[in-house]
């Protein structure tokens, strides 16, 4: 009996040993896969950044969902990809803010195959502001804009002391924003229409988005207490890399 009981504590501690080394394999094996994939989604985000940073001018995060990278890159595929970024330049608008969904992203021969983009565009004041000024050539000099949304309009301040303010209520067309002048003010007298558009004259008050990259167009225009949010769509498309 007293063998016996030995035998039993040796063959414990055997089986003790045996599940401790086991765990700490596993345990090496998933740190392993962790790193290994920390590593290919770090890589894939800085391609795939890198590419439209350079259209875009600034930084961007890109995130691929919670489906494992490596999966992904084996299949050559991305079901999910998320790019946000500060800053961008986006036509006529620089300092521009933006939030990108891409649907089932594919690497073909020369680029990328996407089935579906989101994208919502954040134009703050200031970019704005900067947007008035290369439309208008410079025409009012140094203009700041400010919205109202309860009325849904813009309102450019320009001249001395900013005493000129002008109302543009933007309107979402197929392939662009028209800014439709409403109100013009000098301090608080309101300029009749005749002779505002002797005033301003044939100042550009359109911003043609035709064209952009993944045959966005644009869908939904609101008039934000901090700016324009643009929101835009695209159906399936190939860009190249």
């Amino acid at each position: 009996m007293t063998l016996f009981r030995r035998g039993h504590v040796f063959r414990g501690r055997v089986s003790r040993r045996a599940r401790l080394i086991t765990l700490g394999v596993v345990g090496a094996v998933l740190a392993a896969g962790g790193v290994a994939e920390a590593v290919a989604r770090h890589q894939a985000a800085d391609r795939l950044a890198d590419r439209m940073e350079r259209r875009l001018h600034t930084g961007l995060d890109v995130g691929f969902g919670p489906t494992p990278v490596m999966l992904q890159l084996a299949r050559g595929s991305f079901s999910h990809v998320e790019v946000s970024g500060e800053g961008a330049t986006f036509r006529r608008f620089s300092g521009v803010d933006l939030h990108a969904e891409l649907a089932d992203v594919v690497r073909t021969g020369d680029g990328l195959s996407v089935a579906d983009t989101r994208v919502s565009a954040e134009l703050t004041d200031a970019a704005l502001a900067d947007a008035v000024a290369t439309m208008t050539g410079g025409a009012l000099g140094a203009a700041a804009v400010t919205t109202d949304p309860e009325s849904g309009e813009l309102v450019v301040q320009a001249g001395p002391a900013g005493r000129i303010s002008i109302g543009f209520r933007p309107v979402l067309e197929k392939e662009g924003i028209r800014f439709e002048r409403t109100t013009v003010r000098i301090g608080e007298r309101i300029v009749p229409d005749a002779l505002a558009g002797q005033l301003l004259g044939d100042t550009p008050q359109e911003l043609d988005l035709s064209g952009l990259p993944l045959d966005l167009e644009p869908e939904r225009l609101a008039v934000t207490a901090d700016g324009l949010r643009l929101e835009l769509t695209g159906g399936s498309t190939t860009v190249k890399a």
